[in-house]
């Protein structure tokens, strides 16, 4: 496969790129592209094959889920129920650190979520990355995409293009080139539905910083959750 490796260094002088771009994920192809914690490996929610080839390309244990990227607090509303419990949780955490590097947890929309994008659980990680490029691109495709990292399974998490290329050019379709990852570290990532808020992931954002926002005991364990 031949990947088109673009550079975006204007939205609005690169927009033709970001509309191409977002073509071929709404084609069923990927797309890799920078957000604030780690580049990402965009494929598009209605597609099941795109979905299955993330899995290919990236060599990645389909037991293993993946999360959800979205331009927009509302559209976090086409993946997961935020009318379940825990749902104020998640909605005063996704006030207060949204758009940013935190991935919230919660139950997936049955029929508007494959399973294999969760790896059969029951819940979705959503998160909206504040990255100018990212957020772009999700509003061109017009609907959330699926987003691992960038990177093959067992690399370490790319934040550069040229990390992105070493590992996966000619495997994907297109590479979108920004800047360097804000942060550089994959976002934390908040499972609210068990019984208490658990971080299976810690990031950039504290544990301490959760507790300030939701008034029930945060618990943290060790996961491996990608992006």
């Amino acid at each position: 496969m031949e990947t088109k490796i673009y550079t975006i260094t204007d939205l609005e002088r690169d927009h033709e790129k970001i509309v191409e771009a977002a073509e071929i994920i709404r084609n069923g192809g990927l797309v890799a592209f920078p957000t604030d914690t780690v580049y990402a490996l965009g494929a598009s929610l209605e597609s099941e094959e795109a979905i299955l080839k993330l899995f290919e390309v990236k060599n990645r244990p389909k037991e293993n889920p993946m999360n959800i990227l979205v331009s927009r607090d509302l559209d976090m509303h086409l993946c997961i129920d935020i009318t379940a419990p825990n749902g104020q949780f998640a909605s005063r955490l996704i006030e207060e650190f949204w758009p940013g590097p935190l991935t919230v947890i919660m139950p997936r929309i049955i029929g508007r979520v494959p399973s294999e994008v969760t790896g059969g659980l029951l819940g979705i990680g959503v998160r909206q990355p504040d990255d100018d490029i990212a957020r772009a691109l999700i509003d061109e495709v017009g609907n959330p995409v699926v987003a691992p990292s960038a990177n093959l399974s067992g690399h370490p998490s790319p934040t550069t293009g040229q990390h992105v290329i070493d590992d996966l050019n000619g495997k994907v379709d297109m590479i979108l080139v920004g800047p360097d990852c804000k942060t550089g570290i994959e976002s934390t990532v908040v499972d609210l539905t068990r019984d208490y808020p658990v971080i299976v992931r810690p990031g950039t954002i504290t544990k301490e910083q959760i507790q300030e926002v939701i008034p029930r005991k945060v618990f943290e364990v060790p996961g491996d959750l990608s992006l």
